[in-house]
């Protein structure tokens, strides 16, 4: 008989001893076991996903409790100690009692009945001692150490954040990172498949998943309650593709119209390529490009499923100037490469992997990217640069070098942006900040070639 927190303990193994987080070994597990029921594929999934979000504020207070510092135990029971804790703290469909046995039985079985004690003690102090738990104070390092421990955030970046956005600001951020978040859908339009919004959301309701309007686009629909998106009614037929609103933004923004020519080249998954696609059809073209193979048959599934015939899909590296593409675009999409500090939430691999001399590279990478694409832009045509931080080297300083350096000017497009954002955007450009509107971290830059 499997045991579901086996499983758990395995891929918080592997994680702790590759010190680059693989991304997709929760999704490769869930995978393999998808024979199990929806119970408990949900909890390895909440209790996986927990310990890594939570990975700084679980180690603080197992090290209030244990004399060996989670960082010298044994991986195998610094796991344990990880996974155990996670659940007393912060599910209350465990009791801590079950928690604790499970822990220690584990530890038998796999060899360790030495620690059994020290596992039962150190969980049973968790136990007793979870609301008295004394955690670094606001007012100390300029709430530093607070939000680093309490958010599970890197020292370095709240410090980053509480100098650009202020400590406020910053900590509603870090607590939209933690909150749960729905599955965000975009409902395809215009295309021979496609079915109203209404009757989508009827049947995705039918379905047993709990569905709700999106605030800001009327196309976009949120999901929750639901096991694997691609079982769904409309998923197969291509009437939804998975999307985040911050995206769906970009394109709302560049504004496509039927017969133009988009270019995308940094595009996989595809779902700006998609939405981009849908926008110029029938008689437009978006010219998807990405750098690998693996990339590119993500976009290409995605074209093939949502029936879009209007994508001419080739691997190409960015950095690479590609002749054919010169002064084609009316609109051109670069999505660059980046931080991704907008989507911790989404991703918590991110925090766990970026260090500071990363955004310095990664500023490089962009230009160079930037320098090698900028003249796929016909004169008078529209170049959409974005990006999902929140780091402003990454965001408002490269659009200042595009526009001193290279012939764009910044162009307002408060009219195209849903009517709660219109007050956020400056002129040509808009920072989302995470969970501000219910969205990702994101910037969104619209330039003219001139």
């Amino acid at each position: 008989m499997i045991n579901i927190r086996e499983i758990i303990l395995n891929i918080l193994i592997e994680y702790d001893r590759d010190g680059n987080r693989k991304p997709s070994l929760l999704k490769d597990t869930l995978e393999k076991y998808d024979y199990l029921d929806t119970r408990d594929k949900s909890f390895i999934k909440r209790v996986t996903e927990g310990c890594l979000e939570r990975n700084i504020q679980i180690d603080y207070i197992i090290d209030s409790y244990a004399k060996t510092p989670v960082r010298q135990m044994q991986p195998f029971i610094r796991a344990l100690m990880r996974m155990s804790t996670y659940q007393i703290m912060f599910m209350d469909s465990v009791p801590d009692s079950a928690a604790c046995n499970e822990a220690v039985k584990l530890a038998a079985k796999h060899k360790f009945a030495g620690l059994k004690g020290f596992v039962n003690g150190v969980l049973r102090n968790v136990s007793r001692g979870k609301d008295q738990i004394k955690y670094p104070d606001k007012k100390e390092n300029g709430g530093t150490d607070y939000l680093s421990v309490m958010y599970s955030m890197p020292e370095w970046l709240c410090e980053m954040w509480i100098g650009e956005y202020g400590f406020d600001k910053t900590e509603k951020m870090l607590e939209f990172f933690l909150s749960p978040r729905p599955t965000t859908i975009r409902v395809t339009r215009n295309l021979p498949q496609s079915i109203s919004v209404q009757e989508l959301e009827q049947n995705l309701g039918e379905a047993g998943a709990t569905v709700r309007a999106n605030s800001l686009l009327p196309y976009a629909l949120e999901l929750e309650k639901t096991d694997n998106i691609k079982y769904l009614p409309g998923f197969k037929e291509g009437q939804f593709a998975v999307q985040d609103v911050s995206s769906m933004l970009v394109v709302e923004v560049a504004d496509p119209q039927n017969k133009q020519v988009v270019i995308d080249v940094c595009a996989a998954p595809g779902g700006k390529s998609m939405h981009a696609a849908e926008r110029v059809y029938p008689d437009g073209t978006v010219y998807s490009r990405d750098l690998s193979d693996k990339k590119i048959q993500l976009i290409e599934d995605n074209a093939l499923r949502l029936g879009l015939n209007n994508v001419n899909i080739k691997v190409n590296d960015a950095k690479i100037h590609d002749e054919e593409l010169k002064s084609q675009a009316d609109i051109l999409l670069l999505d660059v490469p980046c931080s991704g500090l907008g989507i911790l939430g989404r991703k918590n691999d991110i925090k766990h992997n970026i260090k500071p001399k990363g955004l310095e590279e990664l500023t490089k990478l962009q230009w160079e990217i930037v320098k090698s694409c900028w003249d796929y832009v016909k004169i008078g045509g529209t170049l959409i640069y974005s990006t999902c931080t929140v780091n402003k080297a990454e965001n408002e300083e490269m659009v200042r070098k595009i526009c001193n350096e290279l012939p764009f000017k910044l162009e307002d497009f408060t009219d195209k942006l849903p009517e709660p954002l219109r007050e956020s955007a400056s002129k040509g450009y808009i920072q989302l900040i995470p969970g501000e509107y219910g969205t990702d971290g994101f910037f969104i830059a619209k330039l003219k070639r001139i």
